[in-house]
């Protein structure tokens, strides 16, 4: 139906004036459709236009509820979304052949009849919808990037560190013209770190992209985005992290590092194939909270700290800390190496990667590709007149065999390794192929330690489990003793970001390798063995010093049991 007649029936059904008639005329754009105008100009609402037009084909009407929109790909594909927008329709459904659309003005024929050729189907129904509901529809099928990152604070300026690599200026404008994904991928960092994340997830599904971040230790959706956006959005951080965009098939490794808020942020960046598209994740580091964190702020009981930092002032020997990804094993070692970093100290790291900078400390960056393993830099370090060493992990055999050879000559060895407990952590080095005798002699202390959430001091309750079974977990001494244990509030609250814990501590069990357990260790004892005497010494198990963490309050059984399950 043309303009001028539909124009018409308005008058006729008395919808629009004579005068208002001729105003549409006179302004209606050259290609315009005629109830875009009458809607701009302010003379009806879509709710009038769709009472126009359900007295005049009140069968094309959409009454039925709008959920998930299932189209086939392939139709989704040829759907041109400046068309769809510029003339108000947006596919609703998919059935026998035949694609359902909303319109503003199903009585635009032209318009059926252009989506038809770009669609190359014969059978398009349109029906009429509130322009409301046309655009949201849109937007869902269609999600543009302005409104996608509505929701998600952006700083003024991310500022990318000079220290870090220097990205192409080519890359650096084409990736100013895409603005929005540009706001997006600061915006998701920014929010992260304000949440203090520590691991940010972007992961690509069939019909999606989610955000994940995992705050004190455990992962969250935070975002879902639509599927369209997850190339731009992997090469926008590929950019940052100066890696190869173009490559999409192998696994990458990048960093990126950036000024923020004037705080100093390490983003550690990996990508990998998955069968909907790059996977990223990206580990947040802030230099700022490993210089500032001293030995007292780790969580660490009276006793064991006493026993801790006897052994880091020790002037030879090897310190061990275990445990798995993300125990918080590196803010230990730094918290160690910036209580000795003194001028008369010298301190040698090899890392992979080197986490934080510090001032006084000379650190090496591991890089196997190019030979430079952790066995041929410490190998260099024995003839650096070396005090101090830390390893970032003992990985092998060659690794280990040198770091133990070099704190039986005379230096205080530091390093990692990944096992689940102190004892095990003996067996481990000897099952690598190291002679009892060298692990016994150069062992002078194993930390196996674990981050459990810290429950929030503002919303925490006390909890309703019976005193006798408190009593029976050892918590309580017996059911007469005045101690409250609490446990996290299930609704939270605005500080803790509804979750009931906010902050993270760490539980430890410490071995100290005295002369009775070396002599065990050196006759080859067992993991079990070594355990059984430890016991009789004093040694906490990681479960026990948790349930000391939870008689004070600091945290929950519920999630003591979670982490340290035994």
């Amino acid at each position: 139906m043309d303009a001028e007649k539909l124009l018409n029936l308005l008058v006729k059904t008395g919808y629009i004036s004579p005068q208002d008639k001729n105003r549409v005329l006179q302004e209606k754009g050259k290609d315009e459709d005629i109830f875009d105008t009458i809607i701009r100009l302010g003379i009806l609402d879509e709710n009038k236009i769709l009472e126009f037009l359900k007295g005049l084909i009140p069968s094309r009407i959409w009454n039925e509820e709008i959920g998930d929109v299932e189209l086939p790909p392939t139709i989704l594909k040829s759907l041109p979304q400046e068309f769809l927008r510029k003339n108000k329709i947006a596919p609703v459904k998919y059935e026998d052949g035949k694609l359902y659309v909303l319109m503003v003005n199903p009585l635009n024929q032209a318009a059926v009849n252009e989506l038809k050729f770009y669609t190359e189907l014969n059978q398009i129904i349109p029906y009429a919808a509130p322009l409301s509901t046309v655009e949201k529809l849109l937007d869902k099928l269609f999600p543009q990037l302005a409104n996608v990152i509505e929701d998600i604070e952006v700083p003024d300026e991310i500022e990318l560190d000079e220290e870090g690599p220097e990205i192409p200026v080519e890359l650096l404008a084409r990736a100013s013209e895409e603005a929005p994904i540009v706001r997006l991928a600061n915006g998701l960092i920014f929010e992260a770190v304000k949440l203090e994340a520590s691991d940010i997830h972007i992961e690509p599904q069939e019909k999606k992209v989610i955000v994940r971040y995992r705050v004190d230790g455990v992962l969250r959706v935070f975002h879902e985005f639509p599927a369209q956006i997850k190339d731009s959005i992997v090469a926008r951080y590929k950019i940052m992290a100066n890696m190869d965009i173009a490559e999409k098939r192998k696994p990458q490794d990048g960093r990126i590092r950036i000024k923020m808020t004037n705080k100093k942020i390490d983003l550690r960046v990996s990508t990998v194939p998955t069968v909907y598209g790059e996977k990223v994740v990206m580990r947040i580091q802030e230099a700022e909270k490993y210089l500032n964190v001293r030995l007292e702020d780790l969580g660490f009981e009276e006793d064991d700290l006493k026993k801790f930092r006897k052994a880091i002032w020790k002037p030879w020997g090897m310190v061990l800390v275990t445990g798995p990804t993300g125990s918080g094993k590196t803010t230990t070692l730094y918290s160690s190496l910036m209580e000795r970093n003194k001028p008369e100290v010298n301190i040698m790291t090899a890392e992979d990667p080197v986490e934080v900078s510090i001032p006084g400390i000379n650190q090496v960056q591991v890089y196997e590709r190019i030979g430079l393993t952790f066995s041929s830099v410490l190998r260099s370090f024995l003839r650096q007149d070396p005090d101090i060493i830390l390893v970032g992990e003992i990985r092998d055999i060659e690794t280990a065999d040198i770091a133990v050879r070099a704190s039986l000559t005379g230096h205080l060895v530091f390093s990692t390794l990944h096992t689940n407990d102190a004892p095990t952590t003996v067996t481990r080095l000897e099952d690598m192929g190291l002679e009892p005798f060298l692990v016994g002699s150069s062992l002078i202390l194993i930390v196996a330690q674990r981050l459990i959430r810290k429950l929030c001091t503002n919303c925490k309750i006390p909890t309703d489990t019976p005193k006798e079974a408190l009593v029976r977990l050892g918590i309580l001494k017996d059911v007469n003793e005045d101690v409250t244990v609490y446990k996290s509030n299930p609704k939270g609250c605005e500080t803790c970001n509804y979750t009931g814990y906010k902050g993270r501590t760490a539980v430890h069990e410490i071995l100290e390798v005295d002369d009775d357990i070396r002599k065990l260790i050196i006759k080859g004892g067992t993991a079990d063995d070594i355990r059984e005497l430890a016991r009789k010494k004093g040694m906490r198990s990681l479960y026990e010093t948790g349930l000391i963490k939870v008689r004070r309050g600091i945290t929950s059984l519920e999630e003591v049991e979670r982490v340290l399950m035994q």
